[in-house]
């Protein structure tokens, strides 16, 4: 109906003008009416349909006035949650102190924007307004209206109206209805081709005389202004390279809250006792039985029926505690008893100076004193012999054989004191010969020995079953395959764990940790020999190990320690360069037997070898200070711990040789025969910490106790000058002097002082 109104209005000569446009517009018109609202019937259109939304009947109606109301939350450099002075609590001290401020405030970045802005005279720029970037806002380009006003002449031309025009004009608000219901989406298609439209017109109206133009005239008497659609050149927007977005972002502080929870308060009692050190001992065996029967109860019960059958009733233990008591009631009696049959050895022990040392200057004597011998122990060698470092009467003995044509099948660990010669105060006999031993010097109680079958054993002597060891290496992996020739305490592990280290003949040396109840063993180094690889049976290069014969750790730096080998070499090792030595000497010809460090000055130390020979070496030199040839193999070498330039050695032919360098530098001050060379050899020699004894161990199990004579112990006199001076200082100023005449400059400071001085 519409579009027959629209024909009967128009002239026949307009009506094929406007007819395209109107038809279109009118169909758009329909298009446009099917609006949401009316799409509530039509189910194909049903994603279309409006959203409800759902009111919950108990929500509070918030006034429009206050929805609409914009809260502003403004970031500042304020942080609400620092604390302006900390403080710690100082354990020292017992009480809280203020913590520094640091020097370069409290200052953190809240937001960190990155703009994009560039200097108008950069070469980036200039390439963009090269390009057209710039010229034109986004925003302004594309085709937009805009009014113009016209010239008196053009309104003069347009002044005549024509009647036929209502129409048309009548038609506009129509179509403006249109293009206001119409979707976003075809009013921006429409803009972009209305300027085809317009031309399209402008010609049409030009053919027929100008009446299209007279259409659009306005009251006479106003300002004739018509809307002129302009064209500007769409500008390129740049590219997002990042897809993200500018927002302002706002973070709430929130306040402080003090949470409160108060619960019901335990029940009380009041208790009083009396903590005796007996009272919390029996605590203490309580506790470590209980968990003694858990960890028994935890074994496969394979294992908890074969220790059943060894278990011992109640009246075995108890007739062994009562055995134990009689047996010390029994040492007692004894040792009365030796102290009267000795007591002239122990007379001369306490009393008697060899008077003649009075008559020869720079020459002294031995005093034989006691004797100790374990009866079954008769044939076996003494392989180690050391005082004990915390009771100065006490000293343990390793029995073992040192001649592998006839090897023995037992050894024998023994603990002497000089208050009973006849019977030693702790036996135990192994199944395998004992080589070496070391007491520990924090617990004095615990010893570890290294025996001929590779294994290591840790025993106590507390423990009142004297026939079994405490820990043994028999189900360790790692253990050696050959004779354990020296064993060695170590320091403490991290944990706390106690540890010592073995050196053996399969060229390994092995760290065990003392974990409770077992031993585990960590190979610290794999001595190679400079012998070239040897091809195997298939053919293959197998890489010679050379044996090791003793181990000697750094008094004061744990990580450092030397081992001595059978092919005469002594290498400087240490636990934290594993893979190489730090340093090597060719030391002697024939297997290196013992090394010692001198108790007054780190550098110095002493080895002696199968070559007859004793040398005194210098940290960080190749060639030695000073080399004793003896005329027989030295089986060990001391150094006095009283004197800086004393010391003493012990040979295969039964004899004791006492050096003191710093009164005669080529010849020993003291060379005594303690045992017949025809039918004994001395193994061992070890100085007393306290007192002026010295204690010898040779091939038939026998030791032999001798005392200095005054000549042999000679102490420094501090000169007039300085009479404040204490004895170790002394010592310390003697060797010094002593070696500054014996070193070849120029000097070179040692390797380990060198590398390990920051560790």
């Amino acid at each position: 109906m519409l579009k027959a109104m629209i024909k009967r209005a128009l002239k026949k000569d307009d009506e094929t003008v406007l007819i395209t446009k109107t038809l279109s517009r009118l169909e758009q018109k329909e298009t446009a009416s099917k609006s949401r609202g009316n799409l509530v019937e039509d189910e194909a259109l049903d994603w279309l349909k409006p959203r409800a939304l759902l009111k919950p009947d108990d929500q509070e109606d918030v006034p429009e006035a206050d929805l609409e109301e914009e809260v502003g939350r403004v970031l500042t450099t304020i942080n609400p949650q620092w604390v302006a002075d900390e403080v710690a609590y100082h354990y020292g001290q017992g009480r809280f102190l203020r913590k520094a401020r640091p020097t370069f405030g409290k200052a953190y970045p809240l937001y960190v924007y990155q703009g994009t802005a560039i200097r108008k005279d950069s070469e980036e720029a200039k390439a963009q307004i090269a390009a057209g970037y710039g010229m034109v806002g986004f925003d302004d380009a594309g085709p937009k209206r805009a009014k113009v006003k016209k010239s008196k002449a053009e309104e003069e031309e347009e002044e005549e109206p024509e009647p036929d025009t209502q129409p048309a004009e009548e038609a506009k608000p129509e179509e403006d209805a249109a293009d206001e219901e119409r979707p976003k989406e075809q009013v921006d298609e429409q803009e972009v081709v209305q300027p085809e439209v317009a031309d399209e017109e402008t010609e049409a109206v030009a053919d027929e005389g100008g009446e299209e133009a007279a259409t659009e005239e306005k009251e006479e008497g106003e300002a004739q202004v018509e809307e002129k659609i302009e064209i500007k050149p769409r500008v390129k927007k740049l590219a997002n390279q990042f897809n993200f977005c500018e927002r302002a972002a706002l973070t709430y502080t929130f306040p402080r809250r003090s949470v409160d929870t108060q619960t019901i308060p335990p029940p009380r009692a009041n208790y009083g006792a009396t903590g005796l050190q007996c009272i919390i001992f029996d605590y203490y065996q309580e506790d470590y039985a209980k968990k003694q029967r858990e960890k028994e109860e935890e074994k496969p019960k394979r294992l908890r029926k074969k220790a059943a059958k060894h278990a011992k009733s109640a009246q075995q233990i108890h007739d062994e505690q009562l055995a134990q008591r009689i047996r010390e009631a029994w040492t007692i009696l004894e040792r009365l008893v030796n102290q009267n049959i000795y007591d002239d050895i122990a007379q001369d022990y306490r009393y008697w100076d060899d008077p003649s040392d009075e008559f020869r200057e720079g020459m002294g004597s031995l005093l034989p004193l006691w004797k100790f011998q374990f009866e079954p122990m008769r044939n076996h060698a003494v392989c180690e012999v050391q005082w004990n470092p915390h009771y100065q009467d006490l000293f343990a003995v390793a029995y073992g054989s040192l001649d592998f044509t006839q090897q023995q099948k037992e050894g024998c660990l023994c603990l002497y004191s000089i208050k009973n010669p006849a019977f030693p105060e702790y036996s135990v006999i192994t199944d395998s010969p004992i080589i070496c031993l070391d007491v520990y010097k924090e617990t004095p109680y615990l010893v570890c020995v290294g025996r001929y079958d590779g294994n290591v054993c840790v025993y106590n002597a507390q423990l009142t079953l004297e026939s079994s060891y405490q820990y043994k290496s028999d189900s360790v992996r790692d253990k050696h395959s050959n004779i354990v020739w020296e064993i060695r305490w170590g320091a403490r592990l991290i944990d706390g764990e106690a540890s010592f280290f073995s050196i053996s003949g399969d060229g390994r040396v092995v760290q065990w940790a003392v974990m409770p109840g077992e031993l585990q063993a960590t190979t610290i180094i794999t001595l190679h020999s400079s012998v070239a690889p040897i091809p195997g049976p298939d053919g293959t290069l197998l890489t010679v190990n050379s044996c090791g014969s003793c181990i000697c750790f750094h008094p004061e730096k744990p990580d450092i320690f030397m081992v001595g080998t059978e092919d005469g070499m002594i290498h400087t090792c240490s636990l934290k360069y594993n893979r190489n030595y730090v340093r090597s000497v060719q030391g002697h010809h024939m297997p290196v037997y013992r090394i010692h460090y001198n108790y007054f000055n780190n550098s110095i130390y002493a080895s002696c070898s199968g070559d007859w020979r004793v040398k005194i070496w210098e940290d960080g030199r190749d060639e030695p200070l000073f080399m004793f040839e003896l005329g027989s193999p030295v089986g060990d070498v001391k150094w006095a711990p009283y004197s800086s330039t004393v010391f003493a050695a012990c040979t295969a032919d039964g004899k004791v040789y006492v050096y003191d360098l710093n009164v005669n530098k080529y010849r020993p001050i003291c060379v005594q025969a303690i045992v017949s060379k025809k039918t004994k050899k001395l193994t061992r020699i070890d100085f007393n910490r306290q007192l002026p004894i010295v204690v010898c161990g040779d091939t038939k199990g026998t030791c032999h106790v001798v005392k200095l004579s005054p000549n042999l112990r000679v102490m420094c006199k501090p000169p007039k000058k300085a009479q404040g001076i204490d004895q170790r200082s002394l010592q310390i100023m003697k060797l010094d002097k002593l070696l500054s005449l014996v070193r070849d400059p120029p000097f070179q400071t040692g390797v380990v002082d060198e590398k390990f001085d920051d560790d």
